[in-house]
Protein backbone atom coordinates (compact mmCIF):
# COMPACT_ATOMS: atom_id res chain seq x y z
CA UNK A 1 0.00 0.00 0.00
CA UNK A 2 1.28 3.53 -0.69
CA UNK A 3 2.05 6.27 1.86
CA UNK A 4 -0.82 8.08 3.69
CA UNK A 5 -0.48 11.91 3.19
CA UNK A 6 -2.46 14.63 5.74
CA UNK A 7 -3.92 16.33 2.83
CA UNK A 8 -5.70 18.80 5.34
CA UNK A 9 -2.63 19.26 6.97
CA UNK A 10 -1.02 20.39 3.46
CA UNK A 11 -3.81 22.28 2.65
CA UNK A 12 -3.93 24.69 6.08
CA UNK A 13 -0.10 24.41 5.33
CA UNK A 14 -0.60 26.28 1.80
CA UNK A 15 -3.29 28.38 2.98
CA UNK A 16 -1.37 29.63 5.75
CA UNK A 17 1.56 29.99 3.22
CA UNK A 18 -0.55 32.30 0.41
CA UNK A 19 -2.84 34.18 2.69
CA UNK A 20 -5.79 36.35 2.61
CA UNK A 21 -6.87 36.64 -1.35
CA UNK A 22 -8.15 39.84 -0.35
CA UNK A 23 -4.59 41.30 0.62
CA UNK A 24 -3.42 42.82 -2.31
CA UNK A 25 0.30 42.64 -0.83
CA UNK A 26 -0.04 38.74 -1.19
CA UNK A 27 2.00 37.27 -3.79
CA UNK A 28 -0.84 35.33 -5.17
CA UNK A 29 -4.09 37.53 -3.93
CA UNK A 30 -7.35 38.44 -6.25
CA UNK A 31 -6.05 41.50 -7.20
CA UNK A 32 -2.49 40.43 -8.55
CA UNK A 33 -4.59 37.94 -10.08
CA UNK A 34 -6.76 40.60 -12.30
CA UNK A 35 -3.70 42.70 -12.72
CA UNK A 36 -1.36 39.81 -14.38
CA UNK A 37 -4.80 39.33 -15.99
CA UNK A 38 -5.16 42.85 -17.59
CA UNK A 39 -1.50 42.79 -18.76
CA UNK A 40 -1.60 39.53 -20.25
CA UNK A 41 1.31 38.49 -18.14
CA UNK A 42 3.18 36.07 -16.77
CA UNK A 43 2.23 35.05 -13.40
CA UNK A 44 6.34 34.68 -12.28
CA UNK A 45 5.77 35.79 -8.74
CA UNK A 46 2.60 33.88 -7.86
CA UNK A 47 4.39 30.82 -9.37
CA UNK A 48 7.66 31.53 -7.45
CA UNK A 49 5.64 31.70 -4.06
CA UNK A 50 4.23 28.23 -5.32
CA UNK A 51 7.60 27.10 -5.72
CA UNK A 52 8.98 28.03 -2.10
CA UNK A 53 6.01 26.08 -0.12
CA UNK A 54 7.08 23.22 -3.06
CA UNK A 55 3.81 22.61 -4.59
CA UNK A 56 6.07 20.69 -7.34
CA UNK A 57 6.92 17.78 -5.24
CA UNK A 58 3.60 16.79 -5.51
CA UNK A 59 3.60 16.02 -9.63
CA UNK A 60 7.03 13.92 -9.14
CA UNK A 61 6.72 10.56 -7.85
CA UNK A 62 9.20 9.69 -4.72
CA UNK A 63 11.25 7.33 -6.65
CA UNK A 64 12.15 10.52 -8.57
CA UNK A 65 12.84 12.65 -5.46
CA UNK A 66 9.14 13.59 -5.33
CA UNK A 67 5.75 13.39 -3.14
CA UNK A 68 3.40 12.44 -5.78
CA UNK A 69 2.07 9.64 -3.66
CA UNK A 70 -1.68 9.96 -4.33
CA UNK A 71 -3.12 11.70 -7.08
CA UNK A 72 -6.01 12.56 -5.79
CA UNK A 73 -3.89 15.24 -3.52
CA UNK A 74 -2.16 16.48 -6.01
CA UNK A 75 -5.77 17.45 -7.52
CA UNK A 76 -6.80 18.99 -3.97
CA UNK A 77 -3.62 21.13 -4.61
CA UNK A 78 -4.29 22.12 -7.80
CA UNK A 79 -7.79 23.14 -6.94
CA UNK A 80 -6.56 24.94 -4.15
CA UNK A 81 -4.28 27.55 -6.17
CA UNK A 82 -7.33 27.53 -8.97
CA UNK A 83 -9.92 29.10 -6.26
CA UNK A 84 -7.07 32.15 -6.29
CA UNK A 85 -6.08 32.19 -10.00
CA UNK A 86 -6.78 29.32 -12.61
CA UNK A 87 -3.89 31.00 -14.82
CA UNK A 88 -1.50 30.34 -12.21
CA UNK A 89 -2.90 26.92 -11.48
CA UNK A 90 -2.66 26.35 -15.18
CA UNK A 91 1.03 27.96 -15.52
CA UNK A 92 1.81 25.73 -12.54
CA UNK A 93 0.63 22.30 -13.34
CA UNK A 94 1.54 22.52 -17.33
CA UNK A 95 4.92 21.42 -16.20
CA UNK A 96 3.60 18.25 -14.03
CA UNK A 97 1.44 17.27 -16.80
CA UNK A 98 4.14 17.25 -19.54
CA UNK A 99 6.29 15.18 -17.24
CA UNK A 100 3.41 12.78 -17.15
CA UNK A 101 4.67 10.77 -20.17
CA UNK A 102 7.88 10.14 -18.81
CA UNK A 103 6.37 9.27 -15.88
CA UNK A 104 4.42 6.49 -17.53
CA UNK A 105 6.97 5.02 -19.72
CA UNK A 106 10.59 6.52 -18.90
CA UNK A 107 13.57 4.50 -17.35
CA UNK A 108 14.48 5.51 -14.15
CA UNK A 109 17.33 7.53 -14.70
CA UNK A 110 15.32 9.75 -17.04
CA UNK A 111 12.51 9.66 -14.15
CA UNK A 112 14.75 11.21 -11.61
CA UNK A 113 17.21 13.53 -14.07
CA UNK A 114 13.71 15.25 -15.27
CA UNK A 115 12.37 14.95 -12.09
CA UNK A 116 15.20 16.56 -10.27
CA UNK A 117 14.50 19.21 -13.01
CA UNK A 118 11.25 20.13 -12.37
CA UNK A 119 12.02 19.76 -8.17
CA UNK A 120 14.61 22.33 -9.41
CA UNK A 121 12.13 25.07 -10.91
CA UNK A 122 12.63 23.64 -14.69
CA UNK A 123 9.57 24.32 -16.58
CA UNK A 124 8.84 21.47 -19.34
CA UNK A 125 6.23 21.65 -22.47
CA UNK A 126 4.01 19.00 -23.81
CA UNK A 127 4.14 19.20 -27.50
CA UNK A 128 1.74 17.35 -28.92
CA UNK A 129 -1.02 19.40 -31.02
CA UNK A 130 -0.15 20.85 -34.32
CA UNK A 131 -2.61 23.59 -36.11
CA UNK A 132 -3.40 21.74 -38.92
CA UNK A 133 -4.65 18.64 -36.91
CA UNK A 134 -5.85 19.42 -33.59
CA UNK A 135 -7.32 16.51 -32.02
CA UNK A 136 -6.70 14.10 -35.06
CA UNK A 137 -3.14 13.44 -33.62
CA UNK A 138 -2.61 10.42 -36.30
CA UNK A 139 -2.17 13.53 -38.66
CA UNK A 140 0.39 14.90 -37.04
CA UNK A 141 3.47 16.23 -39.15
CA UNK A 142 6.19 16.65 -36.61
CA UNK A 143 8.72 14.09 -37.85
CA UNK A 144 11.98 12.25 -35.95
CA UNK A 145 14.29 10.91 -38.59
CA UNK A 146 16.97 9.04 -37.06
CA UNK A 147 20.46 9.09 -37.49
CA UNK A 148 23.53 8.01 -36.22
CA UNK A 149 23.34 8.59 -32.31
CA UNK A 150 19.27 9.66 -32.42
CA UNK A 151 17.26 12.05 -34.41
CA UNK A 152 16.76 15.01 -36.28
CA UNK A 153 13.62 16.35 -35.53
CA UNK A 154 11.61 19.05 -37.79
CA UNK A 155 8.04 20.19 -37.54
CA UNK A 156 5.59 22.72 -35.85
CA UNK A 157 3.91 22.65 -32.49
CA UNK A 158 1.23 24.86 -31.85
CA UNK A 159 -1.23 25.78 -28.85
CA UNK A 160 1.36 24.50 -26.27
CA UNK A 161 1.67 25.48 -22.86
CA UNK A 162 4.98 26.64 -21.63
CA UNK A 163 5.10 27.06 -25.68
CA UNK A 164 8.10 29.24 -25.65
CA UNK A 165 9.22 29.45 -21.69
CA UNK A 166 9.73 25.90 -21.25
CA UNK A 167 13.43 24.47 -20.63
CA UNK A 168 12.32 20.50 -22.02
CA UNK A 169 10.54 19.82 -24.44
CA UNK A 170 8.25 16.06 -24.46
CA UNK A 171 7.09 15.96 -27.67
CA UNK A 172 4.57 13.69 -29.79
CA UNK A 173 6.41 13.14 -33.22
CA UNK A 174 6.29 10.63 -36.19
CA UNK A 175 9.46 7.95 -36.47
CA UNK A 176 7.78 6.26 -39.35
CA UNK A 177 6.72 8.23 -42.62
CA UNK A 178 3.75 5.54 -42.96
CA UNK A 179 2.26 7.03 -39.64
CA UNK A 180 -0.35 5.00 -37.68
CA UNK A 181 -0.84 3.80 -34.10
CA UNK A 182 2.72 2.43 -34.30
CA UNK A 183 4.41 5.25 -35.87
CA UNK A 184 5.06 8.05 -33.36
CA UNK A 185 7.33 7.82 -30.28
CA UNK A 186 7.84 10.35 -27.24
CA UNK A 187 11.14 12.77 -27.21
CA UNK A 188 12.62 15.07 -24.58
CA UNK A 189 14.69 18.56 -26.23
CA UNK A 190 16.41 20.07 -23.69
CA UNK A 191 16.19 23.47 -25.28
CA UNK A 192 19.23 25.00 -24.15
CA UNK A 193 21.50 22.00 -25.72
CA UNK A 194 19.43 23.58 -29.28
CA UNK A 195 21.05 26.04 -31.62
CA UNK A 196 19.07 29.28 -32.25
CA UNK A 197 19.18 28.31 -36.41
CA UNK A 198 17.09 25.07 -35.30
CA UNK A 199 14.24 26.58 -32.60
CA UNK A 200 12.08 29.20 -34.10
CA UNK A 201 9.32 30.48 -31.07
CA UNK A 202 5.92 31.16 -32.55
CA UNK A 203 3.60 34.08 -31.20
CA UNK A 204 2.03 33.53 -28.06
CA UNK A 205 -1.86 33.06 -28.53
CA UNK A 206 -3.99 35.91 -26.71
CA UNK A 207 -6.85 33.92 -24.71
CA UNK A 208 -10.48 34.98 -23.92
CA UNK A 209 -9.78 33.62 -20.47
CA UNK A 210 -6.33 32.82 -18.31
CA UNK A 211 -5.17 35.61 -20.28
CA UNK A 212 -1.57 35.51 -18.47
CA UNK A 213 -0.73 31.66 -19.73
CA UNK A 214 2.16 31.46 -22.34
CA UNK A 215 0.17 29.24 -24.45
CA UNK A 216 2.38 29.20 -27.84
CA UNK A 217 4.38 26.94 -29.54
CA UNK A 218 8.04 26.52 -31.93
CA UNK A 219 8.97 25.49 -34.91
CA UNK A 220 12.05 22.88 -35.22
CA UNK A 221 14.46 22.50 -37.94
CA UNK A 222 16.62 19.51 -37.89
CA UNK A 223 17.00 19.65 -34.55
CA UNK A 224 19.01 16.72 -33.15
CA UNK A 225 17.91 14.55 -30.59
CA UNK A 226 20.30 12.12 -28.76
CA UNK A 227 18.69 8.26 -28.03
CA UNK A 228 18.81 8.85 -24.72
CA UNK A 229 15.97 11.46 -25.25
CA UNK A 230 13.42 8.33 -26.70
CA UNK A 231 10.89 7.89 -23.87
CA UNK A 232 9.84 3.90 -23.80
CA UNK A 233 10.21 2.69 -26.79
CA UNK A 234 10.03 3.80 -30.85
CA UNK A 235 6.63 3.68 -32.10
CA UNK A 236 4.92 3.43 -28.93
CA UNK A 237 4.24 7.17 -28.87
CA UNK A 238 0.48 6.64 -28.89
CA UNK A 239 -0.13 4.03 -26.11
CA UNK A 240 2.80 6.34 -24.11
CA UNK A 241 0.37 9.42 -24.66
CA UNK A 242 -3.24 7.55 -24.08
CA UNK A 243 -1.80 6.31 -20.66
CA UNK A 244 -0.47 9.66 -19.73
CA UNK A 245 -3.79 11.68 -20.99
CA UNK A 246 -5.55 10.40 -17.88
CA UNK A 247 -3.83 11.46 -14.96
CA UNK A 248 -3.50 14.92 -17.09
CA UNK A 249 -7.28 14.78 -17.93
CA UNK A 250 -8.33 14.56 -14.12
CA UNK A 251 -5.72 16.91 -13.13
CA UNK A 252 -7.36 19.37 -15.45
CA UNK A 253 -10.97 19.40 -14.18
CA UNK A 254 -9.23 21.00 -10.70
CA UNK A 255 -9.17 24.58 -12.87
CA UNK A 256 -12.65 24.05 -13.38
CA UNK A 257 -13.26 23.23 -9.59
CA UNK A 258 -11.33 25.49 -7.72
CA UNK A 259 -12.90 28.82 -9.93
CA UNK A 260 -16.20 27.21 -9.21
CA UNK A 261 -16.05 27.34 -5.36
CA UNK A 262 -14.97 31.38 -5.52
CA UNK A 263 -17.87 32.13 -7.68
CA UNK A 264 -19.98 30.22 -5.02
CA UNK A 265 -18.35 32.22 -2.62
CA UNK A 266 -18.49 35.53 -4.16
CA UNK A 267 -21.93 35.11 -5.05
CA UNK A 268 -23.23 33.69 -1.27
CA UNK A 269 -21.40 37.01 0.00
CA UNK A 270 -23.72 39.30 -2.67
CA UNK A 271 -26.88 37.33 -0.97
CA UNK A 272 -25.97 37.47 2.64
CA UNK A 273 -25.88 41.37 2.24
CA UNK A 274 -27.90 42.26 -0.64
CA UNK A 275 -31.65 43.49 0.08
CA UNK A 276 -34.43 43.02 -1.87
CA UNK A 277 -38.21 43.35 -2.26
CA UNK A 278 -36.86 43.63 1.58
CA UNK A 279 -35.15 40.64 2.24
CA UNK A 280 -31.46 39.43 2.07
CA UNK A 281 -31.54 37.77 -1.61
CA UNK A 282 -29.92 34.55 0.06
CA UNK A 283 -33.73 34.55 1.52
CA UNK A 284 -35.34 35.11 -1.53
CA UNK A 285 -36.81 31.68 -2.95
CA UNK A 286 -35.22 31.30 -6.50
CA UNK A 287 -32.37 32.52 -5.07
CA UNK A 288 -31.86 29.85 -2.42
CA UNK A 289 -32.82 27.21 -4.73
CA UNK A 290 -30.42 28.68 -7.43
CA UNK A 291 -27.73 28.65 -5.13
CA UNK A 292 -28.12 25.52 -3.57
CA UNK A 293 -28.77 23.72 -6.90
CA UNK A 294 -24.95 25.48 -7.45
CA UNK A 295 -23.64 23.42 -3.97
CA UNK A 296 -24.85 20.27 -5.44
CA UNK A 297 -23.31 21.09 -8.62
CA UNK A 298 -19.80 21.22 -6.36
CA UNK A 299 -20.32 18.05 -4.74
CA UNK A 300 -21.38 16.44 -7.61
CA UNK A 301 -18.11 17.10 -9.18
CA UNK A 302 -16.07 16.79 -6.45
CA UNK A 303 -17.02 13.36 -6.16
CA UNK A 304 -16.68 12.36 -9.91
CA UNK A 305 -13.02 14.33 -10.07
CA UNK A 306 -11.80 12.21 -6.96
CA UNK A 307 -13.13 9.09 -8.01
CA UNK A 308 -11.69 9.76 -11.26
CA UNK A 309 -8.51 10.26 -9.34
CA UNK A 310 -8.64 7.23 -6.93
CA UNK A 311 -9.54 5.15 -10.65
CA UNK A 312 -5.84 5.68 -11.32
CA UNK A 313 -4.56 3.41 -8.52
CA UNK A 314 -7.09 1.17 -7.86
CA UNK A 315 -8.64 0.22 -11.52
CA UNK A 316 -6.20 1.65 -13.84
CA UNK A 317 -7.93 -1.10 -16.49
CA UNK A 318 -11.04 1.60 -16.24
CA UNK A 319 -9.29 4.90 -15.92
CA UNK A 320 -9.24 5.70 -19.67
CA UNK A 321 -13.40 5.98 -18.90
CA UNK A 322 -13.33 7.33 -15.51
CA UNK A 323 -11.03 10.30 -16.71
CA UNK A 324 -13.34 10.94 -19.89
CA UNK A 325 -16.35 11.09 -17.89
CA UNK A 326 -14.53 13.63 -15.72
CA UNK A 327 -12.95 15.41 -18.16
CA UNK A 328 -16.58 15.92 -19.63
CA UNK A 329 -18.69 16.16 -17.04
CA UNK A 330 -16.71 18.62 -14.79
CA UNK A 331 -15.82 21.45 -16.82
CA UNK A 332 -19.30 21.06 -18.72
CA UNK A 333 -21.29 21.01 -15.47
CA UNK A 334 -19.38 23.97 -13.79
CA UNK A 335 -19.95 26.32 -16.77
CA UNK A 336 -23.33 25.63 -16.27
CA UNK A 337 -22.71 26.47 -12.50
CA UNK A 338 -21.18 29.81 -13.02
CA UNK A 339 -23.51 30.84 -15.73
CA UNK A 340 -26.27 30.36 -13.07
CA UNK A 341 -24.35 32.01 -9.77
CA UNK A 342 -23.99 35.32 -12.81
CA UNK A 343 -27.88 35.71 -12.20
CA UNK A 344 -27.72 35.63 -8.64
CA UNK A 345 -25.62 38.47 -9.28
CA UNK A 346 -26.83 40.17 -11.56
CA UNK A 347 -25.40 42.94 -13.58
CA UNK A 348 -23.05 42.90 -10.91
CA UNK A 349 -21.22 39.76 -12.23
CA UNK A 350 -20.26 41.68 -15.34
CA UNK A 351 -17.70 44.60 -13.90
CA UNK A 352 -14.33 44.24 -14.44
CA UNK A 353 -12.65 46.64 -11.77
CA UNK A 354 -14.29 45.22 -9.47
CA UNK A 355 -12.17 44.03 -6.72
CA UNK A 356 -14.92 41.37 -5.92
CA UNK A 357 -17.27 41.11 -9.09
CA UNK A 358 -14.26 41.29 -11.15
CA UNK A 359 -12.68 37.66 -9.72
CA UNK A 360 -16.00 36.67 -10.60
CA UNK A 361 -16.05 37.55 -14.15
CA UNK A 362 -12.54 36.16 -14.56
CA UNK A 363 -13.56 32.95 -13.55
CA UNK A 364 -16.32 33.17 -16.00
CA UNK A 365 -13.89 33.61 -18.69
CA UNK A 366 -11.29 31.51 -17.32
CA UNK A 367 -13.42 28.49 -16.36
CA UNK A 368 -14.18 26.90 -20.03
CA UNK A 369 -10.20 26.28 -20.44
CA UNK A 370 -10.92 23.16 -18.60
CA UNK A 371 -13.23 22.20 -21.05
CA UNK A 372 -10.62 21.85 -24.16
CA UNK A 373 -7.51 21.65 -22.36
CA UNK A 374 -5.53 18.85 -23.44
CA UNK A 375 -8.91 17.21 -24.78
CA UNK A 376 -12.18 18.32 -25.74
CA UNK A 377 -15.81 17.23 -24.83
CA UNK A 378 -16.05 15.71 -28.34
CA UNK A 379 -12.03 13.47 -28.21
CA UNK A 380 -14.00 12.80 -24.55
CA UNK A 381 -17.28 11.57 -25.76
CA UNK A 382 -16.13 9.88 -28.72
CA UNK A 383 -13.86 7.39 -26.34
CA UNK A 384 -16.94 6.77 -24.26
CA UNK A 385 -19.17 6.45 -27.35
CA UNK A 386 -16.98 3.83 -28.96
CA UNK A 387 -17.34 1.30 -25.79
CA UNK A 388 -20.72 1.95 -24.68
CA UNK A 389 -21.45 -1.53 -25.51
CA UNK A 390 -19.08 -2.78 -23.17
CA UNK A 391 -19.20 -0.84 -20.12
CA UNK A 392 -22.18 -1.98 -17.99
CA UNK A 393 -20.87 -4.97 -17.91
CA UNK A 394 -20.23 -6.70 -14.37
CA UNK A 395 -16.64 -6.30 -13.48
CA UNK A 396 -16.89 -9.27 -10.90
CA UNK A 397 -14.72 -6.72 -8.70
CA UNK A 398 -14.56 -5.68 -5.08
CA UNK A 399 -12.91 -2.68 -5.12
CA UNK A 400 -15.58 -0.60 -5.09
CA UNK A 401 -14.68 0.97 -0.96
CA UNK A 402 -11.42 1.87 -2.36
CA UNK A 403 -12.91 4.33 -4.65
CA UNK A 404 -15.81 5.37 -2.83
CA UNK A 405 -14.09 5.80 0.81
CA UNK A 406 -11.30 8.70 0.13
CA UNK A 407 -9.83 7.95 3.48
CA UNK A 408 -9.05 4.11 2.47
CA UNK A 409 -5.90 3.50 1.76
CA UNK A 410 -4.41 3.46 -2.02
CA UNK A 411 -2.60 1.01 -4.00
CA UNK A 412 1.00 2.63 -5.31
CA UNK A 413 0.27 4.31 -8.63
CA UNK A 414 2.06 2.65 -11.66
CA UNK A 415 0.92 4.52 -14.81
CA UNK A 416 2.10 1.64 -16.77
CA UNK A 417 -0.94 -0.03 -15.30
CA UNK A 418 -3.18 2.05 -17.20
CA UNK A 419 -4.85 0.82 -20.54
CA UNK A 420 -5.04 2.66 -23.38
CA UNK A 421 -8.48 1.94 -24.35
CA UNK A 422 -10.75 0.59 -21.90
CA UNK A 423 -11.40 -3.46 -21.50
CA UNK A 424 -14.77 -3.49 -20.08
CA UNK A 425 -16.87 -2.48 -17.38
CA UNK A 426 -17.57 0.76 -14.89
CA UNK A 427 -17.05 -0.39 -11.45
CA UNK A 428 -19.24 2.45 -10.11
CA UNK A 429 -22.29 1.84 -11.88
CA UNK A 430 -22.97 -1.22 -9.30
CA UNK A 431 -23.98 1.62 -6.89
CA UNK A 432 -27.33 2.18 -8.49
CA UNK A 433 -28.34 -1.68 -7.68
CA UNK A 434 -27.14 -0.89 -3.65
CA UNK A 435 -28.84 2.10 -3.42
CA UNK A 436 -32.12 0.29 -2.77
CA UNK A 437 -30.98 -1.93 0.34
CA UNK A 438 -28.84 1.66 1.88
CA UNK A 439 -31.17 4.12 1.67
CA UNK A 440 -34.19 5.08 3.95
CA UNK A 441 -35.60 7.80 2.06
CA UNK A 442 -37.75 6.24 -1.06
CA UNK A 443 -36.87 9.38 -3.36
CA UNK A 444 -33.29 7.80 -2.89
CA UNK A 445 -34.88 4.68 -4.41
CA UNK A 446 -36.91 5.99 -7.13
CA UNK A 447 -33.73 8.06 -8.41
CA UNK A 448 -31.52 4.86 -8.37
CA UNK A 449 -34.13 3.04 -10.11
CA UNK A 450 -34.54 6.12 -12.50
CA UNK A 451 -30.87 6.12 -13.38
CA UNK A 452 -30.48 1.97 -14.39
CA UNK A 453 -33.45 2.63 -16.49
CA UNK A 454 -32.07 5.27 -18.31
CA UNK A 455 -28.64 3.42 -18.19
CA UNK A 456 -30.41 0.21 -19.47
CA UNK A 457 -31.70 2.16 -22.59
CA UNK A 458 -28.38 3.06 -23.29
CA UNK A 459 -27.01 -0.43 -24.71
CA UNK A 460 -25.78 -1.01 -28.24
CA UNK A 461 -24.88 2.71 -29.40
CA UNK A 462 -21.69 2.34 -29.83
CA UNK A 463 -20.02 3.87 -32.75
CA UNK A 464 -19.66 7.79 -34.28
CA UNK A 465 -23.01 8.57 -35.22
CA UNK A 466 -24.25 12.20 -33.46
CA UNK A 467 -27.16 9.49 -31.70
CA UNK A 468 -23.77 7.57 -30.05
CA UNK A 469 -22.37 10.98 -28.82
CA UNK A 470 -25.60 11.96 -27.58
CA UNK A 471 -25.46 8.21 -25.28
CA UNK A 472 -22.15 9.07 -23.95
CA UNK A 473 -23.28 12.34 -23.03
CA UNK A 474 -25.74 10.51 -20.59
CA UNK A 475 -23.87 7.96 -19.84
CA UNK A 476 -21.24 10.64 -18.27
CA UNK A 477 -24.56 11.83 -15.84
CA UNK A 478 -25.37 8.30 -15.20
CA UNK A 479 -21.76 7.55 -14.13
CA UNK A 480 -22.09 10.56 -11.93
CA UNK A 481 -25.13 10.04 -10.26
CA UNK A 482 -24.04 6.05 -9.19
CA UNK A 483 -20.53 7.44 -7.64
CA UNK A 484 -22.34 10.36 -5.95
CA UNK A 485 -24.59 7.08 -4.51
CA UNK A 486 -21.23 4.84 -3.92
CA UNK A 487 -19.39 7.66 -2.33
CA UNK A 488 -22.41 8.76 -0.25
CA UNK A 489 -23.05 4.68 1.18
CA UNK A 490 -19.30 3.92 1.62
CA UNK A 491 -18.27 7.39 2.95
CA UNK A 492 -20.56 7.53 6.13
CA UNK A 493 -18.46 6.58 8.78
CA UNK A 494 -15.97 10.02 7.86
CA UNK A 495 -19.23 11.99 6.82
CA UNK A 496 -20.97 11.29 9.96
CA UNK A 497 -21.17 13.98 12.22
CA UNK A 498 -19.91 16.40 9.51
CA UNK A 499 -22.35 19.05 7.61
CA UNK A 500 -22.32 16.99 4.89
CA UNK A 501 -23.51 13.40 6.48
CA UNK A 502 -26.70 11.87 6.32
CA UNK A 503 -28.80 11.61 3.38
CA UNK A 504 -30.18 14.94 1.99
CA UNK A 505 -27.05 16.08 0.40
CA UNK A 506 -26.89 12.63 -1.77
CA UNK A 507 -30.73 13.65 -2.51
CA UNK A 508 -29.93 17.35 -3.98
CA UNK A 509 -26.75 15.59 -6.04
CA UNK A 510 -29.43 13.06 -7.51
CA UNK A 511 -31.94 15.41 -8.34
CA UNK A 512 -29.93 17.88 -9.97
CA UNK A 513 -28.41 15.28 -12.33
CA UNK A 514 -31.92 13.99 -12.81
CA UNK A 515 -32.93 17.74 -14.33
CA UNK A 516 -30.47 17.03 -16.81
CA UNK A 517 -33.09 15.06 -18.49
CA UNK A 518 -35.95 16.61 -17.29
CA UNK A 519 -35.24 19.78 -16.11
CA UNK A 520 -38.16 20.83 -13.93
CA UNK A 521 -39.06 17.62 -12.76
CA UNK A 522 -38.02 17.88 -9.16
CA UNK A 523 -38.02 15.67 -6.05
CA UNK A 524 -36.59 17.91 -2.89
CA UNK A 525 -39.34 20.18 -1.11
CA UNK A 526 -38.86 23.66 0.27
CA UNK A 527 -38.01 22.52 3.57
CA UNK A 528 -34.96 20.47 2.19
CA UNK A 529 -33.57 23.33 -0.37
CA UNK A 530 -33.83 25.11 3.14
CA UNK A 531 -31.75 22.84 5.09
CA UNK A 532 -29.16 22.60 2.25
CA UNK A 533 -29.08 26.54 2.46
CA UNK A 534 -28.51 25.81 5.82
CA UNK A 535 -25.16 23.67 5.12
CA UNK A 536 -24.21 25.95 2.49
CA UNK A 537 -24.54 28.88 5.13
CA UNK A 538 -22.68 27.21 8.14
CA UNK A 539 -19.38 26.68 5.19
CA UNK A 540 -19.62 29.86 3.81
CA UNK A 541 -19.34 31.79 7.31
CA UNK A 542 -16.84 29.28 8.64
CA UNK A 543 -14.80 29.74 6.05
CA UNK A 544 -14.74 25.99 4.84
CA UNK A 545 -14.47 25.00 1.24
CA UNK A 546 -17.51 23.76 -0.44
CA UNK A 547 -17.42 20.30 -0.45
CA UNK A 548 -17.02 16.73 1.35
CA UNK A 549 -14.00 17.68 2.93
CA UNK A 550 -14.30 21.13 4.43
CA UNK A 551 -10.50 22.65 4.48
CA UNK A 552 -10.62 25.74 5.90
CA UNK A 553 -9.56 28.70 3.81
CA UNK A 554 -7.25 31.68 4.44
CA UNK A 555 -9.06 34.78 5.71
CA UNK A 556 -12.08 35.35 3.64
CA UNK A 557 -13.51 39.26 4.34
CA UNK A 558 -16.86 39.86 4.42
CA UNK A 559 -18.00 42.41 1.75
Amino acid sequence: MAGVTDVAALVSSLEKHLGDPFDPDMPLSFASALEHDEREAYPHLPLAALHAWSTQDFSVPPDAGGRAIDLQDTLVLVTQVARRDAATAMAMCTTSLAYMPIWVAGTPAQRRHYGQRVLGGAKMCWGLTEGAHGSDVLANEMSARKVDGGYLVTGRKWLIGNGTLADHLVLFARTDDRGGPGGFSILVVDRASVPPDQIQPLPKQRLHGVRGVDTSGFELTGCFVPASGLIGAEGHGLEIMLKASHPIRVMVTALAQGGADTALRLAMDFAMTRTLFGKRVFDLPVSRRALVGCFADLLITEVVATCAARSLQVVPEQSSVFSAVAKHLVPFTLSRTVDELSTVLGARHYLRDHHRFGVFQKILRDLPIAGFADGNSLVNLKNIALRLDTLPQPTGSSRARLLFDWDADLPEYRPDAAQPFHRGGDEVLQALDQVRSWASDERLVQLGSLFAERLASLKGSPGQSAESFSSAEQYTVVHAAAACIGHAIHSGGWLNGTPLGGELPLLLCLERLWQRFEPYRRFTTPSDIDTGAEILLTLHSSGKSFGYRQFPLSTWDSP
